[in-house]
């Protein structure tokens, strides 16, 4: 058969359109050419596949009965290339990203819902843990990128495409704040008099809120400890204390009066949130991830 692969692809074009002339058009090979080659698997297959007309020619029953076979063979043919047109456009593999509990929840969910929009196909592993962690995950290449606070020095390899500036803040609701004037009359030192909500010490925004406390000569005396911060707003919202959260994650209840920011004699440092990734390991993925979060 396969020395007949040319005369078959010679053949289907003729019987297709019963036209010597059409098919060496199509073909690009002269009608002495189409002819030779029909001649030569008529030759092999021992049937006569064509009889002349006065518009061309028509096929007779055995060349039907070809045609029929061969038409469904290159039909296969072209619809198995369309698929693999299709399937190089379209990214396959797998994904590994990583954030804190926090950030994931509040930043991370929008650009994993318009990636995996762009991407159906594409395999997503997504964890949460602290930024310190996800630093060494990147390095030794178990995750292929983060979203994290911006280290003052990266280690080795890691990039870092910034693509937030957050700020961190302390809240209470409008109750807790009458209750602690009533109760405090109006002392300015909510520190040491308040209910101070903070994360638990395995967060890093945790080390972030002591580093300022520390820099300030804070030393807060009654401290409630969460393991989210979202748990924390919930707290602030319900009227249990000041909590440590970010302004930018409860921005809507600001604006709305459910919670009042407690004003910060030296305010805190903003921090940059970006994507970090190891320059070493930077596969396709994770280029069209950036690409997207860098919109």
């Amino acid at each position: 058969m396969i020395q007949h692969l040319n005369n078959y692809k010679v053949f289907y074009e003729v019987a297709k359109y019963e036209n010597l002339s059409h098919a060496s058009k199509i073909l690009f090979i002269s009608q002495p050419a189409v002819s030779k080659s029909i001649n030569i698997l008529e030759k092999d297959l021992g049937v006569k596949l064509f009889t002349r007309s006065v518009k061309g020619v028509d096929l007779t029953n055995e060349g039907k009965l070809l045609f029929e076979h061969i038409q469904a063979a290159f039909n296969q043919i072209d619809d198995a290339e369309k698929k693999l047109s299709t399937f190089s456009s379209i990214a396959f593999g797998h994904l590994r990203i990583s954030s804190t509990q926090t950030m994931c929840s509040h930043l991370l969910i929008s650009y994993i819902s318009e990636y995996t929009k762009l991407y159906p196909n594409m395999r997503l592993s997504v964890n949460t843990m602290p930024t310190s962690k996800s630093y060494e995950k990147l390095e030794n290449k178990s995750i292929d990128l983060a979203l994290v606070n911006k280290q003052e020095i990266l280690p080795k390899n890691i990039e870092f495409l910034q693509v937030y500036t957050l700020h961190d803040c302390f809240v209470c609701s409008r109750d807790y704040f009458d209750y602690y004037n009533h109760v405090f009359n109006y002392s300015s030192d909510y520190f040491t008099n308040g209910n101070i909500m903070l994360l638990d010490k395995y967060h890093d925004t945790r080390t972030i809120v002591d580093n300022y406390f520390s820099k300030n000569n804070i030393f807060p005396t009654q401290i409630l400890e969460a393991s989210s911060m979202d748990l924390i707003i919930e707290f602030a919202k319900a009227s249990v204390g000041i909590g440590s959260v970010i302004r930018e994650f409860v921005q809507e209840e600001l604006d709305k009066g459910e919670l009042i920011e407690i004003k910060l004699k030296n305010q805190m440092e903003k921090r940059k949130i970006g994507f970090a990734y190891n320059k070493s390991n930077k596969p396709k993925a994770v280029i069209d991830f950036l690409k997207l979060a860098n919109k």
